[in-house]
């Protein structure tokens, strides 16, 4: 990097620090305020929340909106689905936009002089923004400081990349221990496989793209206590809008809590992040209804604590907000890179946000299930978070579509 340019107050002299909500560089010393170069124009900070509430008639759900007769599923799955998600990361990556892989895989790290105090600062040569550990000013590429454009490259189509983002709170250091202490959790599942070198090495930090809706499903399954029906409600569900990543790990990561959300400017993001802009393809579209019926073993059998839960018939709702499109920051461990299609696999990934630990374990034909990290203390989250109600045992009682949520024992009987 030839030019940089110091972020510094003009006012005091102090260092100043990028502010994504506001859009500008913002003093802690004297609270003087500069504007980006250039503001997003384009972005909404208002959600638009299309959230329904359940009536209640005579102490009823009136459910019209799942009350059609329940369907058994069409094939959700996507027919190269299992092949893709064997697959290493980068081998999807270069297909989809070998510039941007050939970019990505040639950056190198550089050394930078600090601005303030003169000591060497090191970082990838794909990073705008550098911070000096003695002093803690922070320097930026001179170019993207003057004029906002962000001049690396992102995978996908660059005008398709959604305006809003949840900041990165949880560092790669601490994104590391959540991942280690999984695998502590988890010693049988893991084996030897995970180690700190390779987090070290591959650890990623990602902004990917997401949808936010609500979402109501009534199923029926089949369990060794008998069948029955249940009611869930998802409120503000953050649903995957790219498959390059395994879908239902990042999935896994819920919650999210939107109130925090920023306009998204790449040039002014800090640290070597990769960033993808969504998919529109058939893949993408069926996702969400892969994820749901998949998980409806999971949370059935977590709540009731069952262990044979077998999913027969359903019916949903998807409500879609307006102007709900994010980017949310994830780090990811891809598998390793001798782990052939049918050898066991294991990716990670930690929510960047609330520092949440997932990991999946793939093996065509023998393994394939998700394990996760309950996060203590749960952290505190604004009124516009994601939100799953626990899954509800519920029987017919009249119409229009009125239910009687009842006990799992009592479902079971009554049917």
């Amino acid at each position: 990097m030839a030019n940089v340019q110091a972020i510094k107050c003009k006012k005091c002299g102090a260092p100043s620090y990028a502010e994504q909500a506001r859009q500008g560089f913002l003093c802690l010393y004297c609270g003087d305020f500069v504007p980006w170069a250039i503001a997003n124009a384009k972005f909404t900070s208002n959600i638009v929340f299309k959230h329904r509430s359940i009536p209640v008639v005579d102490g009823l759900l009136k459910l019209t909106h799942v009350g059609l007769p329940e369907r058994e599923p069409d094939d959700l799955k996507y027919p190269t689905e299992l092949s893709e998600r064997v697959r290493n990361t980068d081998d999807k990556l270069s297909e989809l936009d070998s510039k941007a892989f050939r970019v990505w895989k040639a950056r190198e790290m550089i050394t930078v002089a600090c601005k303030f105090c003169g000591a060497q600062m090191m970082g990838k040569s794909t990073q705008n923004i550098f911070e000096c550990e003695y002093c803690k000013n922070k320097i930026m590429d001179e170019q993207a400081f003057k004029d906002g454009i962000y001049r690396k490259e992102i995978f996908g189509y660059n005008d398709n990349i959604y305006n809003k983002a949840i900041p990165f709170v949880i560092s790669k250091e601490e994104a590391k221990r959540r991942i280690l202490r999984l695998a502590k959790d988890y010693p049988d599942d893991f084996g030897k496989q995970l180690t700190e070198k390779r987090i070290d090495n591959d650890l990623q930090a990602v902004y990917l793209p997401y949808r936010l809706e609500d979402v109501s499903l009534k199923a029926t399954v089949e369990t060794e206590k008998g069948k029955f029906t249940f009611y869930q409600e998802r409120i503000n569900w953050a649903t995957p809008r790219s498959v390059l990543f395994d879908v239902y790990l990042i999935d896994a990561l819920q919650p999210w809590d939107f109130g925090e959300t920023a306009p998204f400017s790449p040039a002014y993001l800090e640290g070597d992040i990769q960033i993808f802009s969504p998919s529109n393809n058939e893949a993408v579209d069926l996702a969400m209804k892969r994820i749901l019926w998949r998980d409806i073993p999971v949370i059935t059998s977590a709540e009731f604590g069952l262990q044979n839960v077998k999913p027969l018939t359903w019916d949903y709702n998807f409500r879609r907000h307006s102007y709900a499109y994010f980017n949310l920051p994830v780090w990811f461990l891809d598998k390793r890179r001798e782990d052939n299609k049918n050898d066991l696999q294991i990716r990670a990934a930690v929510n960047g946000q609330t520092g949440k630990a997932a990991a999946i374990f793939l093996q065509t034909g023998k393994k394939d299930y998700i394990r996760t990290q309950i996060i203590k203390p749960v952290p505190e989250m604004s009124d516009d978070c994601t939100i799953f109600s626990p899954p509800a045992p519920i029987i017919y009682i009249k119409s229009p579509f009125l239910y009687k949520i009842i006990s799992l024992k009592d479902a079971v009987k009554k049917r």
